[in-house]
């Protein structure tokens, strides 16, 4: 049954009253509850043409107002461009309206025009069968007292049936002006002959957007799951229909990037829905900000008094919710999400990864060492036929990811502690240190330069015995080793910056100055001294004088900030040998471009960079 059933009928009873009521009908609800779309709805269900509908919503004029009525009532002239609507409506509105709400004699108000230079033609007068609609009077730019004036016309002079549609609440409480709030309830008191507070009819609307979805699967599925997200919007306490409407339409594009999932995984897809919505309402609100959905996924151990209003903020969303945010039951990695809800789109490889690995598809494709980490879930003969698999590999240096290696040893060595295995922790940890050697001598231990390693965890799953002495030991070993086979790649690395510098001089630049780009990955590591000069001079010399002349900008600006300059200041020797070079390379280009770019432009940069780095030295 719908909610708002009684507005309707009263509606319904104002519309066929034979003599104008000479008053108008206030429809109020907050921002979100559906005044708008009921609004819409009831006009479908009548004759469209009788209605005439203005959102005052940022209007300023008058004029504008009778811009939008002549358009509705004359679209065939407006779209000519007769620019007359205003000289025609007015002619329905007496030169110079005078107002008197309170009775203090006084105009409180005045609304002029002037009488229009254009005979009034005929296809005016039907605007007399017409009920007006005013939507988002909170919104409008003329002050209340006017505004409400204005309508009044309608109501009183032409004798018309109008419909207001408000925040009143807003109007009362925030209104921009000191006495408006006073002043709009005096005009109320003598325009508005019924008010009816618009009740959310969620059913209805929900119901009413899903339907509007193009794509048959999504609205097939969303139809399926209309209670599920029923209790998400109640549990959000959000009663705002319009982003309820913003959320299906988000979700039917998230839709698109799903990979297909069985039928029979109905907790994952109730798993996924909750996570969308509940993620949806929270940002929508302006609870949380799209990179701030990492910790949301993550609990706080602090005590409320030391968490701060931030912190405060997301730990309130994790329990409102709980226990949806659980990190490690989550079939979908948080920077998935962040990706989604912050640029409108996701890599659907990597989704179809994160929930095929999920705790929800355990039985049918998880790696053995997955399998393990529920090894609670597991029958005792399953958990030695895995563990022995497991273990073989492990034993023969056949790990290849170092983040598998992690959690391989974390399980093995909580195993050990819990007596379940017969191996002890000293012997697990000298394998999985030898694992880590062969890993760095295959090349395979690395790590993006901005990437947070180990982290807590891997594949949305944490590691486990990390309170185990022997477990930190390794954690801090294989970090140590990271570190340590990053630096020694750094003359390969630079090998292939001259490769970039090569075919691009904005790439090479990017790379190495802070900026917004994913690319600056070395603007704080001194990369630049693992380059060899004589091939970076060999390089620079057959890229264009154009190219030559932007070179300069990297040392303009790769040392401009102090606090990076105490790792950069080791590529000191680098640029002087550089400076030396392009010395002997000035003069012998004397009298051409390329020379002068090279004493005047790259000289001089690298010199401005020379005693900067000094400077931030002392």
């Amino acid at each position: 049954m719908n909610k708002n059933n009684h507005i309707i009928d009263y509606l319904d009873y104002y519309l066929d009253l034979a003599k104008p009521p000479k008053y108008a009908v206030l429809l109020r609800g907050n921002w979100g509850s559906g005044k708008s779309w009921f609004i819409h709805e009831y006009i479908k269900s009548k004759a469209e043409n009788s209605f005439l509908y203005v959102s005052l919503y940022g209007v300023t004029s008058y004029t504008e107002i009778e811009e939008i009525l002549f358009e509705q009532i004359h679209p065939f002239l407006a779209s000519k461009g007769m620019k007359i609507a205003s000289k025609v409506l007015k002619g329905l509105i007496k030169t110079t309206i005078k107002v008197d709400f309170d009775g203090d004699k006084k105009d409180d108000g005045s609304i002029s025009s002037g009488i229009p230079d254009i005979n009034i033609p005929d296809y005016i007068k039907n605007i007399d069968k017409k009920t007006l609609i005013f939507d988002d009077l909170e919104r409008c730019s003329i002050e209340i007292y006017n505004i409400l004036g204005y309508i009044n016309q309608f109501v009183e002079n032409n004798e018309l049936k109008v419909i207001i549609i408000a925040n009143e609440e807003e109007i009362i409480k925030h209104d921009k002006h000191k006495d408006d709030a006073k002043a709009y309830l005096k005009i109320k008191e003598k325009l508005i002959g019924r008010s009816f507070d618009i009740v959310s009819d969620f059913d209805s609307a929900l119901s009413f957007f899903i339907e509007q979805l193009p794509n048959s699967d999504a609205k097939i599925l969303l139809e399926d799951k209309t209670p599920l997200i029923k209790d998400i919007f109640i549990t959000a306490n959000y009663n705002n229909l319009r982003h309820l409407r913003l959320a299906i339409l988000d979700f039917e594009r998230f839709y698109g990037f799903l990979p297909k999932i069985p039928s029979k995984k109905v907790d994952l897809v109730n798993k996924i829905i909750s996570l969308f919505f509940s993620l949806s309402f929270e940002i929508k609100k302006g609870d949380l900000i799209e990179e701030n959905i990492k910790e949301v996924f993550r609990p706080f151990f602090l005590s409320k008094e030391q968490q701060s209003e931030e912190e405060k903020r997301i730990d309130a969303i994790r329990n409102k919710y709980k226990p949806l945010f659980d990190r490690f039951a989550t079939p979908i990695e948080y920077n998935l999400w962040i990706d989604f809800f912050k640029n409108g789109t996701t890599d659907k490889n990597h989704l179809k990864e994160s929930i095929y690995n999920s705790y929800y598809f355990t039985e049918e494709n998880s790696p053995d060492w997955m399998r393990l980490w529920r090894y609670v879930e597991m029958s005792d003969v399953d958990f030695e036929e895995t563990f022995k698999r497991m273990y073989e590999k492990f034993e023969h240096f056949q790990i290849v990811d170092q983040y598998e290696l992690i959690h391989v040893t974390g399980l093995f060595i909580n195993f050990s502690s819990m007596k379940l295995i017969a191996y002890d922790v000293q012997t697990i940890l000298e394998i999985a240190k030898h694992n880590v050697e062969i890993l760095k001598k295959s090349n395979y231990l690395r790590k993006d330069k901005n990437e947070d390693f180990p982290s807590t965890g891997y594949k949305n799953l944490g590691y486990q015995g990390t309170k185990i002495q022997e477990m930190q030991q390794f954690l801090d070993y294989i970090s140590e080793q990271v570190i340590i086979s990053e630096q020694e790649s750094y003359p390969e690395i630079a090998t292939q910056l001259l490769e970039i510098l090569r075919r691009s001089v904005d790439d090479f630049v990017e790379t190495l100055i802070i900026s917004n780009s994913k690319e600056n990955l070395y603007f704080n590591t001194p990369i630049l001294k693992f380059m060899d000069t004589n091939k970076f001079m060999k390089v620079f010399l057959e890229i264009h004088n154009k190219e030559k002349d932007k070179l300069s900008r990297l040392f303009e600006k790769r040392y401009r900030f102090e606090d990076y300059n105490k790792e950069l200041k080791e590529e000191i020797v680098w640029l002087k040998d550089i400076v030396k070079l392009m010395n002997i390379e000035k003069d012998k280009r004397k009298g051409k471009i390329s020379g002068n770019i090279i004493e005047f432009q790259i000289i001089k940069s690298i010199e401005n960079a020379i005693k900067t780095l000094d400077d931030s030295s002392q």
